[in-house]
């Protein structure tokens, strides 16, 4: 269901693409895992966008819509914006233990509102995401990569679980994902990454490895308005439209379930703040998530501490936010 298969080897040469002529960079190695999604879908347009941002591989979960879905929207992204050198392993098609959550009621039917769906060119590679992960990180040298996650952690936590050692290679998490403040996105309590798989959520915080949390605290505060989203869609060229139709829908699509308001830069806040930590602010704490049923089933529990393996990020500058997404589609 999730079309052809191919075998994946990393040849270790690094092309950027996105200037219009090709040319060797020395970038940051940056591993994506996502389930894209809407806000995945301008996630993945600003990551793989960067020159600063070396995208070695992109891998998929069940999350926002179905595995199959989510792993062939991944490379439609690249192929809309001529990245198919990136290959995108399909991963685990449903959560640990508990039963399976999607969203499409926010996303489409599609997963990703406001772009006609189509079967990539580029099939999927080989092997699955979790086997993927492991290698990629086994053979690294120490905090080698940066692993950006943007849906439940469900890849991130097995990959953990069948080799810990993988933590070697990993100098960050950036996840996207939690609530504190401000509540829930899917419960009173829960935002849906870490509700659609706690006990994922629960193995990763668990395990050490360092994260920055961009969690609802902060994307709530960081809305596509439509006055940015006019400041996009001026700018002359492809990618600029594209992301304007990304956002224009996420915004009708948050607008009839949330009163009229703006969608949140949920998933693109990972990126910005890979890009530019300055924009950002928080603290350090340690984070765990209730795995325990009950109404808060999924929340984020956050203690500051400040020798914590992670950063609860609370705020930034959104007009910069913007700025900075703009300076992307418009390279």
């Amino acid at each position: 269901m999730c079309g052809a298969i191919l075998p994946w080897r990393d040849t270790g040469e690094r092309i950027s693409k996105n200037k219009g002529t090709d040319q060797i960079m020395t970038a940051r190695p940056l591993i994506i895992d996502c389930d894209p999604g809407v806000d995945d879908a301008v996630m993945l347009m600003m990551a793989l966008a960067s020159p600063a941002l070396d995208v070695r591989a992109i891998t998929t979960v069940a999350g926002n819509v179905p595995l199959h879905l989510t792993s062939r929207n991944a490379r439609m992204m690249c192929q809309i914006i001529d990245r198919t050198d990136v290959p995108v392993f399909a991963g685990c098609p449903r959560p640990i233990l508990r039963a399976p959550v999607t969203a499409e009621d926010f996303h489409g039917e599609s997963g990703i509102a406001g772009l006609d769906p189509f079967e990539p060119d580029t099939p999927l590679a080989r092997p699955h995401a979790v086997t993927q992960l492991i290698d990629m990180l086994q053979a690294a040298a120490p905090g080698e990569y940066t692993v950006v996650v943007t849906g439940p952690l469900t890849n991130i936590a097995a990959a953990l679980v069948m080799a810990p050692d993988i933590a070697r290679g990993i100098a960050q998490l950036v996840i996207m994902g939690g609530a504190d403040t401000a509540g829930g996105n899917i419960t009173p309590h829960a935002e849906f990454n870490l509700f659609a798989d706690p006990h994922a959520g629960a193995v990763v915080f668990d395990s050490g490895v360092p994260a920055a949390v961009l969690n609802l605290d902060v994307t709530h505060t960081v809305r596509a308005e439509p006055e940015r989203v006019a400041a996009i869609r001026a700018l002359p060229g492809e990618r600029p439209a594209i992301m304007a139709k990304l956002l224009d829908a996420a915004n009708t699509l948050e607008a009839r379930w949330k009163g009229g308001q703006m969608t949140p830069m949920h998933d693109p806040s990972t990126i910005a703040y890979m890009l530019a930590p300055d924009l950002f602010a928080g603290y350090a704490a340690r984070v765990s998530v209730v795995t325990e049923p009950g109404d808060r089933f999924g929340k984020t529990q956050v203690s500051a501490q400040a020798d914590g393996p992670h950063t609860w990020v609370t705020s930034a500058d959104a007009d910069a936010f913007f700025a900075l997404v703009e300076s992307l589609v418009a390279s």
